[in-house]
């Protein structure tokens, strides 16, 4: 008896340990996804209401990634965020093959009209892990540089166009699935 007790209660201990250490890395993950998407989006609704889409996609294409590395660095150590696409325009934010297949999964789900896990944790080694938070396109101002030809602000495309000649970026409804943040945490 003792021997079949001893491993049932390890196991249930380590799955405990498991569903606490998911729990704390999503929380660690939540906040560092929190300052940088609060960041870029203050940033972008400052520049559209002062200048419109042609301010506001002059603002991504110039000074975003700057800010995403000056939050990155405000992070503690072995925490850093990045957001990435299967439709990438800035090619820094194509996925490796890894994260490919977690949105490959999700859009999948998403075409299923399954219901999609607000954080998706992934171990990549003892004490290293990804987190995924997807991304939706929830409102029409995004449409004005990621919708399709007729949602699309043509004086601001046309600068997107001429820095990413190569922009996957686009043809997105509301609603669509857009990404997503990735935050990786090594403990």
């Amino acid at each position: 008896m003792k021997r079949i007790v001893l491993p049932i209660m390890l196991m249930a201990s380590a799955s405990l340990l498991s569903a606490a250490t998911n729990k704390e890395i999503k929380q660690e993950a939540k906040s560092a996804i929190m300052k940088m998407g609060g960041a870029l989006k203050s940033h972008m609704k400052q520049n559209m209401k002062a200048g419109g889409p042609v301010q506001a996609a002059g603002f991504c294409l110039e000074e975003a990634s700057g800010i995403a590395k000056k939050v990155n660095a405000s992070y503690p150590k072995g925490v850093s965020v990045k957001r990435v696409s299967l439709k990438y325009r800035n090619p820094a934010d194509k996925p490796t093959a890894d994260e490919a297949k977690v949105l490959e999964q999700i859009q999948s789900d998403v075409n299923a009209h399954k219901a999609v896990p607000k954080m998706i944790v992934k171990e990549i080694s003892k004490n290293s892990y990804k987190v995924y938070k997807p991304i939706f396109i929830k409102k029409g101002v995004c449409l004005t540089c990621h919708g399709d030809v007729q949602t699309r602000d043509l004086e601001a495309y046309k600068l997107i166009k001429a820095k990413y000649p190569n922009d996957k970026a686009v043809g997105y409804k509301k609603g669509d699935f857009r990404g997503a943040f990735v935050v990786t945490i090594v403990k």
